[in-house]
């Protein structure tokens, strides 16, 4: 019997300001891809490296951006805590939890890099959050208060 799970009940956090010292969540997400690390090569080839085969090393590891899709509730707490954080650029507190008894959390430092709203015609009115990743990405079991921060 397969263990998959749907996504149903993933949260996501963030700080209000740079220096906060509790997490907000936002309203209404509907997506979110947690953050994808990957490491930079860094070749090292010399003159006299083995089979004349270039030769590389880790480098510094990048864990770069990630998403999250919302229904857009224009004026909402969540609207405008999104709005101020593109705003002032600050680097803020991020957290994700999957859902579950066995959940994880992911909690990392971020800015807000765009914030895409969308009003189409006929269907829900919505927006895309991208978030720069600017630091060490934590996974962790997930917290009995994931607004707490240490």
């Amino acid at each position: 019997m397969s263990e998959a799970q749907i996504g149903y009940g993933t949260r996501f956090f963030m700080a209000a300001t740079a220096d906060a010292s509790a997490l907000t969540k936002l309203a209404e997400i509907t997506s979110v891809t947690p953050p994808e690390e990957s490491v930079a090569e860094v070749e090292v080839t010399h003159y006299e490296s083995p089979g004349r085969t270039r030769e590389f090393i880790a480098g510094l590891a990048d864990a770069g951006s990630t998403t999250i899709e919302m229904n857009w509730i224009p004026g909402s707490d969540t609207d405008t805590l999104l709005s101020e954080a593109r705003a002032d650029r600050a680097v803020r507190t991020m957290r994700i939890v999957t859902p579950g008894d066995d959940g994880v959390q992911f909690t990392f430092p971020a800015y807000v890099s765009g914030y895409t709203r969308s009003l189409p015609l006929d269907d829900r009115m919505t927006a895309s959050v991208t978030l720069r990743i600017a630091g060490q990405v934590v996974e962790a079991a997930a917290a009995s208060d994931p607004t707490v921060l240490p």
